[in-house]
């Protein structure tokens, strides 16, 4: 760890054009979104009867599926013979061995070889070898589902030592017991900035800075796609929750010490985890537009404290929502600001310097 983990080093912010120029939006998708790994859901998420998930995001279909061998695989939901989404939303309950084109009947196996192309075999030069589904690389962890459209990034390398800092969460054992969606006027990196700094909790969040104080806190990582780090609770708070009761039991993998902390964590381009101690927070980001993006919460828990007679969520539910909905209104500000002729770039406080470092990793990334 940096001996002064709290500098930013001097850091100024953003240009102005970073949230506003199409251009960069469109290098954006080239340079980060096509080739680092990116969060598309949970396991869970995958349809019971047919373990598949379509998906949607940055302009690409895909479809996610349990191959012959029980692993993931992602495919590019296209039929390879002229172009049709191949399973929606509604179909695909419906798949099975086989995943049929619903214009012409080409049919691929569930490891996107092309084993039924009706009325082809007479056409010259024809060979279903040629024709399977364009795979896209797919991993699994944590109980989360990642892909890479480039497929040249190592999962491990990427995903580093932040699977030793979160394993006692036991987070791939954890199901989602609630989700809330919404859509933010503002560029998807003030949303990242915005959740690595708590600069503004005292003004923004006076209730989430009553059970975490804003100086209570240290990164464990300070450079590359992931940042972060744990913050203490207040002595009279168990979570974070509207009253700071916990409302789960304590997941079952953690010490004294990992019982009393909330820890923060942005994965670059496409997640924040928040580990709690008894319960896991997850928000998810797909791009819309270079203003808008979209934000899928999650809350996570371990089906014991979900069986409990009594369970209920809604004091954290309604504590994030809330905390979340303070958060989207002062990046909107943050977007209509940075969207003015009059903004320049100010400098960042040593308690950004987590802001700091995401900026410095952005900027590599669209160099590189």
């Amino acid at each position: 760890m940096n001996n002064d983990p709290r500098s930013a080093k001097g850091a100024y912010g953003l240009e102005g054009r970073a949230v506003t120029d199409p251009n960069i939006f469109d290098t954006e998708t080239e340079k980060i979104f096509e080739r680092n790994w990116i969060c598309v859901g949970r396991t869970t998420d995958l349809d019971p009867n047919s373990n598949c998930l379509p998906v949607e995001i940055e302009n690409h279909l895909l479809l996610v599926v349990r191959s012959s061998d029980g692993l993931l695989k992602c495919f590019h939901n296209i039929c390879r013979h002229r172009g049709s989404r191949l399973v929606d939303e509604h179909s695909c309950s419906k798949v099975g061995s086989k995943i049929a084109c619903p214009y012409h009947a080409w049919a691929y196996d569930r490891d996107g070889n092309l084993v039924s192309a009706p009325n082809m075999t007479e056409t010259e030069g024809f060979d279903r070898n040629d024709f399977g589904l364009k795979e896209v690389a797919c991993r699994e962890w944590e109980g989360f589902i990642w892909i890479n459209h480039q497929g040249s990034n190592d999962f491990e390398a990427f995903i580093g030592t932040l699977s030793e800092l979160v394993k006692p969460w036991g987070i791939g054992e954890l199901k989602t017991h609630a989700t809330i969606e919404y859509v933010v006027a503002a560029n998807w990196k003030l949303i990242f900035q915005n959740y690595s700094e708590c600069y503004h909790c005292p003004s923004v969040h006076p209730a989430l800075n009553r059970l975490t104080p804003y100086k209570d806190s240290t990164n464990d990582l300070e450079s590359g796609p992931i940042l972060g780090g744990p913050m203490k609770l207040a002595a009279d708070a168990k979570t974070m929750s509207m009253d700071g009761v916990a409302v789960g039991q304590i997941l079952p993998g953690l010490d004294q010490e990992q019982s009393r902390t909330i820890a923060y964590y942005t994965i670059s381009p496409t997640m924040f985890l928040s580990v709690h101690p008894d319960y896991v927070l997850v928000h998810r980001l797909e791009r819309w537009a270079i203003d808008q993006t979209r934000v899928v919460c999650e809350f996570l828990f371990h089906p014991e404290s979900m069986a409990t007679p009594g369970f209920s969520a809604q004091p954290a539910i309604k504590f994030w929502d809330m905390t979340n909905r303070q958060d989207w209104r002062v990046c909107e500000l943050a977007q209509m600001g940075m969207s003015s002729d009059g903004y320049e770039p100010g400098p960042y406080s040593n308690l950004e310097s987590v802001v700091a470092a995401f900026d410095q990793h952005y900027q590599a990334s669209m160099n590189g």
